[in-house]
């Protein structure tokens, strides 16, 4: 049982000129061992990660021992690989849901995140104010928040329509929320 986490890497990085995210260089490896690393050591048992575009590719680079899922229909957008990478972490009891674009993930973010979060809410990091990952479900809110998304929008409608569940943990200072969607954002490697 315990915590999976999951790590959304199957976009195809339009904005960023068509490049797989979870493979930019992020100190020295590729940015997908940094999200992979600090779930872990942040205290998820298991990480699954969803792939699909550069779909070989991507699971070639995963660190040993990751759960890889592969998403044949992510051109649909995020709610297909939420859905599947659910489906991946079903044995466990709370899943921490993360992207792979986000290189300010910490093993203390995560780990502040996991510690915090209460039976019956969903955990939402913010960051000055801002919302981020990872963000903590118990399965069962994790299965409504797929099987309701739609397009690319991942769990946020679920999010909106039980806020008066969303736990939102202040974690300025734990991790840098930022991502990396376009090329002005690759700053955030470095």
């Amino acid at each position: 049982m315990g915590t999976a986490g999951i790590v959304l890497a199957a976009g195809g990085g339009s904005r960023l000129g068509g490049r797989a995210k979870a493979l930019l260089p992020h100190r020295g490896r590729p940015l997908l061992h940094t999200v992979v690393d600090a779930l872990r050591e942040g205290g998820c048992g298991d990480v699954v990660v969803v792939v699909g575009a550069y779909g070989e590719e991507v699971a070639a680079a995963c660190p040993p021992g990751t759960t890889v899922v592969l998403n044949p229909d992510w051109p649909e957008g995020m709610s297909t690989s939420l859905q599947r990478g659910v489906e991946a972490a079903r044995t466990h009891d709370r899943v921490a849901l993360t992207v792979v674009d986000f290189p300010g993930i910490t093993a203390d973010l995560v780990r502040h995140v996991l510690d915090a979060h209460l039976p019956g809410t969903v955990t939402l990091p913010v960051f000055g104010g801002r919302p981020g990952h990872p963000v903590v479900f118990d399965l069962a809110d994790a299965f409504t928040a797929a099987e309701e998304a739609t397009g690319d929008e991942g769990a946020r409608s679920f999010l909106a329509r039980n806020r008066d569940r969303v736990q939102r943990l202040d974690c300025t200072g734990l991790g840098d929320p930022g991502d990396v969607d376009t090329s002005e954002d690759l700053r955030r490697l470095t």
